[in-house]
């Protein structure tokens, strides 16, 4: 099996971490220290048998994980060739990468519009997908991801052809592809979070998203932001409440990593009965 997992994006289980970390402090009782214990190891061998029952990423994506892991962001962001310092933890990754590409699959398509590309793991496991005259779309706003991903990291791929990359703020290039009539099958939705409102209004409002194409947005519980009273109102709860509202849309939020949330239009989910 896989390595366990490095990073838990479900602050029940920080929370859980803590509470061993006060009963190892306390002198609890061992066996409430010993069930604190399994209970993470269980959160632990739940992953690893997760990954087992997953298909392994390409030797492509594979690289862009190693090499994006290996990279100095910190230096990079101080001296100024990327907006944000940005962090490993950031890639879809193994699990969520193999859920894109079979949703790709599933339904299909033959644009997908990738908004939020990083390294370009996300943008690459759906492209492996796509049928030889399809076309990714993925957007980001450095520079310097361009040629790193375009050159670099995708530069030993038989699929990236597919990919095209483009550089700017992602409302300004929505909003020129939506003047230009275009649309895509499937749309990614990972970057700027207070931005989510605005791409979905694109996608389903000035139908960047095609006929019977589908939504799928990355970080729908963003750390329990979404969830935890105490975190009050945030972008997550404003966006995921749009959502909900809006009565003409079937969704369903999966519970993989930090979430993601599947977007169709109701019409082309429920049939009429004959």
């Amino acid at each position: 099996m896989s390595q366990p997992v490095k990073r838990h994006y479900d602050p029940a289980v920080k929370e859980f971490i803590t509470a061993l970390r006060l009963a190892e402090e306390t002198g609890a009782a061992p066996e409430l220290v010993q069930a604190l214990k399994y209970g993470l190891e269980l959160v632990d061998l739940r992953w690893q048998f997760t990954l087992f029952g997953t298909s392994n990423e390409s030797q492509a994506c594979r690289n862009i994980l190693e090499e994006t892991h290996k990279h100095d962001w910190k230096t990079l962001h101080e001296q100024g060739k990327t907006t944000w310092e940005l962090r490993p933890g950031m890639m879809s990754g193994t699990l969520e990468g193999q859920f894109l590409k079979s949703i790709v699959s599933i339904q299909r398509a033959k644009r997908v519009l990738d908004i939020g590309m990083f390294t370009g793991y996300s943008a690459l496991s759906m492209a492996e997908a796509l049928p030889d005259d399809g076309e990714l779309v993925t957007i980001d706003q450095d520079e310097y991801l361009k040629t790193y991903v375009g050159e670099t990291l995708l530069a030993n791929s038989p699929h990236q052809n597919k990919i095209k990359i483009l550089i700017g703020k992602a409302p300004e290039i929505l909003k020129k592809m939506a003047e230009q009539k275009e649309s895509f099958d499937i749309m990614f939705l990972d970057a700027d979070k207070s931005e989510y409102l605005e791409y979905f209004k694109f996608a389903f409002e000035q139908n960047l998203l095609a006929p019977n194409g589908t939504v799928l947005v990355d970080n729908a519980y963003r750390g329990g932001d979404g969830y935890i009273p105490s975190a009050g109102e945030t972008v997550t709860k404003t966006f995921v409440k749009a959502v909900h509202d809006n009565s003409s849309l079937h969704k369903v939020l999966v519970p993989i990593r930090d979430g993601v949330l599947m977007i169709r239009r109701l019409a082309d989910v429920e049939r009429a009965a004959v």
